[in-house]
């Protein structure tokens, strides 16, 4: 049967990329299996009813009120569990810096560098399991379940640390809390691509990553409301167990409701899912706006529709080596993990100290606790700005450079106000606290970049790795950077966040300028190529699971 024939029984056989492509000689290659393909174009390719939940699926995306609708159910669907995870993914690793002006340094006879170490000892556990946990992640395919899991043991050690009586049972249970966190992220990236457009990403990252400065301050508020429990047990043993409690059963919840992919999502409708798949058709090139047009003209060929559709991928549970191997020659990929580990570095050292830090202003321990969550208010305001702003002007570096400089001010201040441990002006170091409580933005929208300009599930995968594996780095440093011999300044760790801040302003111009550059070079690929081909190379690249540096069509964002 001629291949025209056989798109008019099976409406989406424009999508299958086995067929031989007259561009693979150009060495623009498409899948040869349905292994090698998203489970998308599975789903798809194998419905009973291809055909109507292909029309079904266009109705949803013409009609203004359907669209809104679903984008409402995505939302309800996704985004409340995975703020909740993040949220106690960040409250959970930094409860040692609430303890540590609880009595945990005096009650676990911590002395020397112990409390960095600790510190230190969540991120190599972090860094140790983020190969292993990825690839978890994809052999699987069930990341709702994976994740949830995940949640629920890490809840149940973060338990144990109120047994601990000794800096070794610590350093065990902040290891293993390490181990067992270190899916979060790369998941999390995962899940916004498979579900969101990319001009939808960068508010939709910010609506979860905001969730690590509302921990301040409920943590914050919690951890001082403890501290006048009248009991023998201390008050940093029950904020353990009342927080251990509470992650194990939203990690009991994601595991039982977080879809793993928009094909295995079961509050959805088989049309509603083809729905989603085509709404990240953009990711790759169009916005939806422009393409409203087209579908209504191809409305009688549906085929041809989804001929159009080539994304950023949902989920393919095979590993790829070539997209491993592409992923580290991609200087992008070197690029990202440089500016990952930069913004790490005062992370490490913030987040740790931060209790501690207030202390050495001339606050007591209770006060300290109390006047950390101006920090979280302000790191929330700055968090779901930036997300705004960055989807309103489809420009992520320019504002990541407008959040990381407050914080640079904010230390230089530590620094000119406190430069030996003795506070100069108590209210300004406290108001340079505040101005720290802004460069966790830039983070985030790392994050968004990594959803927005990678393609192909297994680059993903393993660039969300090495990214994560910059993040570790970065803290392990961060908590270095802190020295006890230098107490109660802290100056190295002061300066250190000054510097790492300073230097990634230069990574962020240089990813600008490279993404410009390989833009460029897509453009200039397509304009030698005829209107055929390029139709053709559309069918063929559709859920195909390439990446980007293999689609030409993919455009970089800023």
């Amino acid at each position: 049967m001629a291949f025209q024939d056989e798109k008019k029984i099976h409406p989406f056989a424009g999508l299958d990329g086995r067929r031989e492509s007259v561009i693979s000689a150009n060495g623009l290659t498409t899948i040869k299996s349905l292994k090698d393909a998203d489970e998308a174009l599975t789903f798809l390719e194998n419905h009973p009813r291809a055909a109507e939940i292909a029309e079904e699926g266009q109705a949803i995306l013409e009609d203004p009120v359907q669209l809104k609708k679903l984008i409402r159910k995505i939302d309800f669907t996704i985004a409340p569990l995975l703020a909740a995870v993040y949220f106690l993914q960040f409250l959970d690793k930094t409860t040692l810096s609430y303890t540590a002006v609880m009595g945990i340094r005096t009650d676990t006879h911590l002395v020397g560098q112990d409390y960095s170490n600790l510190s230190m000892l969540f991120y190599v556990g972090f860094l140790a399991a983020e190969f292993p946990t990825q690839y978890l992640a994809q052999h699987l395919s069930r990341l709702g379940l994976y994740l949830g899991v995940n949640i629920m043991i890490w809840g149940l050690i973060l338990g144990f640390h109120a047994a601990c009586t000794t800096y070794a049972g610590l350093a065990i249970c902040r290891t293993l809390l390490g181990i067992f966190e270190s899916c979060v992220a790369p998941i999390l990236v995962l899940i916004i691509a498979m579900w969101y457009r990319k001009m939808e990403q960068g508010r939709r990252v910010s609506w979860f990553y905001v969730c690590n400065s509302l921990t301040q301050i409920f943590g914050g508020f919690l951890a001082y409301g403890v501290t006048f429990a009248q009991t023998k047990f201390a008050s940093w043993r029950i904020f353990y167990i009342a927080i251990g409690a509470m992650t194990m059963v939203v990690g009991l919840l994601v595991a039982l409701y977080l879809p793993d992919s928009p094909v295995k999502a079961k509050r959805f409708t088989d049309a509603e899912k083809v729905a989603v798949l085509m709404r990240v058709k953009d990711n790759q090139r169009y916005g939806f706006s422009l393409l409203l047009p087209i579908l209504r003209l191809l409305s009688n060929n549906f085929q041809r529709i989804l001929a159009d559709i080539t994304t950023s991928g949902t989920q393919n549970a095979r590993v790829k080596k070539e997209q491993v191997l592409e992923t580290f020659r991609d200087v992008r990929v070197w690029l990202v993990c440089l500016a990952t580990m930069l913004s790490s570095i005062p992370n490490g050292g913030l987040s740790n100290f931060s209790s501690i830090l207030l202390t050495t202003f001339g606050y007591t321990s209770q006060q300290a606790l109390i006047l950390n969550t101006p920090s979280g208010l302000v790191g929330a305001v700055c968090v779901l700005a930036v997300g705004w702003l960055s989807d309103k002007w489809n420009d992520r570096s320019l504002v990541m450079l407008i959040c990381i400089t407050p914080t640079i001010l904010g230390a230089a201040l530590m620094i000119g106000l406190d430069p030996n441990g003795i506070p100069a002006n108590k209210a300004g170091l406290l108001a340079a606290s505040f101005l720290t409580g802004t460069f966790g933005a830039a983070f985030m929208l790392l994050l968004a970049w990594n959803a927005s300009n990678i393609a192909g599930h297994s680059k993903k995968v393993t660039t969300n790795a090495l990214t994560l594996v910059a993040f570790c780095v970065g803290n392990i440093l961060g908590t270095q950077t802190f020295q006890a011999t230098q107490a109660p300044g802290y100056l190295s760790g002061k300066i250190s966040i000054v510097a790492t801040l300073s230097a990634l302003i230069f990574v962020i111009i240089a990813l600008r300028l490279y993404n410009d550059h390989l833009n460029k070079q897509n453009r200039k690929t397509l304009a030698a190529m005829s209107e055929a081909e390029k139709t053709e190379m559309r069918e063929k690249m559709a859920f195909a699971d390439q990446t980007d540096r293999q689609n030409p069509f993919f455009v970089y964002t800023h």
